[in-house]
């Protein structure tokens, strides 16, 4: 399990330093994990395949980002010892995005294919309860519904800041009369 879960996190902690180093925009940088989604989501399902539960691999990623965060090889000052000599440590560069460094994107990621997962599963057992377990050709359904998840958590966000600002400029208008 460890082997797989420090491969899951290697992919964005890996990215996450060339981007810093320079080889990405954060753009071309937040492009290139959203590629990765499918390979982060078949390591997720191998180790649900050997019998691993959803807050089993959840809590390993948490770890093995903690264990990224601290550990000198990842993030170091020191560029004999780190596997991405940068100086990472040593500038306060608005580069930094903390949520990288601790592997967040990809725990939010299989949160959210639990999430999807489940509600699939709950679909299909309704409308046909013979079958207990999924088989492959659902993987991709849960994939395009977890897709489609992030889409609609984009435009609810985009709506609570315009009804903020909004808000902000009635007071405005409120407070000059």
């Amino acid at each position: 399990m460890e082997e797989k879960i420090a491969d899951l996190c290697e992919i964005e902690s890996g990215l996450y330093l060339d981007y810093y180093n320079g080889k990405y925009t954060y753009k071309q940088f937040n492009n290139t994990l959203e590629s990765e989604n499918q390979k982060i989501i078949d390591l997720v399902y191998d180790l649900l395949e050997e019998g691993y539960e959803d807050r089993e691999i959840l809590s390993a990623i948490e770890e093995q980002g903690e264990f990224y965060k601290e550990s000198p090889e990842w993030f170091s000052n020191d560029a004999d010892i780190s596997n991405y000599p940068s100086e990472y440590f040593e500038t306060s560069n608005s580069k930094k995005y903390p949520l990288h460094e601790k592997c967040g994107y990809t725990l939010s990621l299989v949160k959210r294919l639990f999430k999807a997962r489940k509600s699939v599963k709950a679909e299909h057992a309704y409308q046909k309860s013979k079958y207990n377990n999924l088989d492959d050709g659902m993987r991709e359904i849960i994939y395009t519904h977890m897709r489609a998840m992030k889409k609609k958590k984009n435009k609810s966000k985009r709506k609570s800041k315009r009804r903020k600002s909004k808000r902000r400029k009635s007071k405005k208008k409120k407070s000059k009369r």
